[in-house]
């Protein structure tokens, strides 16, 4: 008897510890609680998408702008990192680790998320459909810049028991990416283009459709495919595409802005008559979230410390050692990126009436149209061409417009004027993905037809063209110069001959060197060759794998080391 009360006893007491160990969290937010409704999943859409530049200056963008034939290397002789990228070469073992870790966080927020929706109370069911989209179309985005990065990576999609993946071959991982942007094609509504701030940097089928597009082009070309796979049965056809462009067009409400200079954010209202180059020219910045921007990263206004917010690329390739206000409405960075003047003469010699797109997307220091007073760098810098990219740099305001020395105010995009002369401080401007312009040239491109390559020069006031692969090339090149574009156009046309036309295209270019005249060479032929034209993965994850996971081609041990 004494035992059958001890065994009932110790029941009661394992019950009880059992409920007590299973009480809800009340305050704090955990698997348990959250997400629970609607707004819960934007902010775990929010956290997914701040993992797109959390911590990472050094992102595909700007890799694939500094690995291109439009721009060299530059910064001070110690920054390595962009001269690595330049060359493709390696300065340290783990040069990619936070890129590499802040799409992986990306992916596990977008599968948390999605594996977390039958948890949640939602009040119709297009909002469950517009989430579940805009996870699908994340992972596909973290998954497309790791993919074209690094060529092939561990293939995670789920967010259940980690588990040490070794990596997956891009035959497995392109179909994935193609499922998950036709399901948010198929989820996300269509919903002509608006610009509701609430909704601006969010993920819309017309975003899907234009990344499907990219993707296919990028896939079909460099693996030499006619069709794009899908990971359940059938695949993504040419045509496919062809007709989710075709709805972008007719649907989305996108287009081009009236002029080319109006995207970019020098013509706004704070400095357009103050500088030089667009007084009188009746410009007016189109704004952030305008009609032609597809698919662009928000960034917030904050300070130059605090990476996850603002936009680091208009620091890096800022023109280098400028203290004194000799370039408005420019301010200062690192000189990164510095344009490659053989670029600039080839495009004179294609285009010589495209005067709009050119000056309007390069800064020319001995050009009087610009304004510069007494340039001059005070800060010793490699490979300096005196030319610099204007699309994605900080722009400042006067304060004081009798005193050109006082113009040390910023615009921060958001419709203020803002204290921040300390580098790069509240640089907001969106990091523009997908141009509308981008759609109408993989529309010809796709349809070997001129129509969206002459819509796209008819905009910058050049004459009509037949089509030819030739003329998409060269318009592909001018239209979406420094936008972090270029190189991943020549690898899926050129493959592991990219390094080829790079040589060709800026070997030889005349720089200055700490000052001194000097020739720019580098050897990317036969470092994309050695290649394949992808990066080298972070030893730290090579080690953190234990081995599962190897190194690519052309990376391991002391290949590819960046010596002076």
């Amino acid at each position: 008897m004494k035992k059958i009360i001890f065994l009932i006893v110790l029941s009661a007491i394992i019950v009880s510890c059992d409920d007590y160990l299973n009480v809800t969290d009340y305050t704090q937010k955990s698997s348990q609680n959250f997400p629970v409704n609607y707004d819960d999943c934007n902010q775990a859409l929010a956290a997914a998408y701040t993992s797109m530049g959390l911590g990472e200056p050094f992102n595909s963008f700007m890799i694939a702008a500094l690995a291109s034939d439009d721009a060299l290397g530059g910064g001070a002789p110690f920054n390595d990192n962009a001269r690595s990228y330049d060359r493709w070469m390696k300065y340290d073992p783990d040069m990619f680790k936070n890129l590499w870790k802040n799409a992986y966080r990306g992916i596990f927020r977008a599968n948390k998320l999605r594996e977390s929706l039958d948890q949640v109370d939602f009040s119709s069911s297009e909002q469950y459909d517009l989430v579940l989209g805009e996870t699908y179309f994340l992972r596909a985005f973290f998954y497309f810049n790791l993919v074209r990065l690094f060529g092939e990576v561990p293939l995670i999609l789920s967010a259940q028991e980690p588990v040490n993946y070794p990596k997956s071959p891009a035959s497995e991982i392109y179909p994935h990416i193609a499922s998950d942007l036709t399901k948010a094609i198929e989820l996300l509504p269509s919903v002509a283009y608006n610009s509701d701030p609430s909704r601006l940097g969010h993920a819309t089928k017309w975003a899907a459709e234009a990344l499907m597009a990219r993707v296919y082009l990028f896939y079909t070309g460099y693996y030499q495919q006619s069709e794009l796979p899908l990971a359940e049965e059938g695949s993504v056809t040419k045509q496919m595409v062809i007709e989710y462009l075709n709805d972008l067009m007719d649907n989305s409400g996108h287009g081009l802005v009236d002029d080319y200079r109006n995207l970019w954010l020098y013509t706004n209202d704070y400095t357009k008559e103050d500088y030089k180059y667009t007084a009188g020219k009746g410009l007016s910045w189109a704004g952030d979230g305008n009609k032609e921007i597809v698919w662009s990263m928000k960034h917030g206004v904050c300070t130059y410390y605090d990476d996850a917010q603002n936009n680091r690329i208009s620091q890096w390739f800022g023109v280098r050692g400028q203290h004194e206000n000799t370039i408005f409405p420019f301010d200062w960075g690192f000189g990164f990126g510095p344009v490659n003047p053989i670029m600039v003469d080839q495009w004179i010699l294609d285009e010589p009436n495209d005067t709009v797109r050119r000056w309007g997307s390069v800064i020319d220091m001995n050009d009087p149209r610009e304004g510069v007073r007494d340039y001059f760098n005070n800060d010793p810098m490699l490979e300096e061409t005196k030319l610099y990219q204007k699309k994605y740099s900080i722009i400042q305001v006067y304060t004081d417009k009798s005193d050109p020395d006082t113009a040390n105010w910023v615009w921060d995009g958001y419709d203020n004027v803002v204290n921040g002369s300390s580098l790069g401080s509240n640089s907001s401007q969106e990091q523009i993905f997908i141009r509308y312009a981008d759609v109408l040239l993989m529309h010809s491109e796709l349809t070997e037809t001129g129509d969206g390559i002459n819509q796209v020069r008819d905009r910058a006031g050049l004459s009509p063209v037949s089509y030819s692969l030739e003329n998409l090339q060269k318009e592909r090149r001018y239209e979406l110069a420094f936008e972090g574009i270029r190189y991943w156009d020549l690898l899926r046309w050129y493959r592991s001959e990219a390094g080829v036309i790079i040589d060709q295209n800026q070997n030889g270019a005349p720089v200055f060197d700490i000052d001194e005249p000097a020739t720019y060479e580098a050897n990317l032929t036969d470092r994309i060759r050695a290649t394949g034209g992808f990066m080298q993965i972070p030893e730290f994850e090579i080690g953190l794998s234990g081995g599962v996971l190897e190194q690519n081609t052309g990376w391991v041990g002391n290949e590819g080391n960046l010596i002076y």
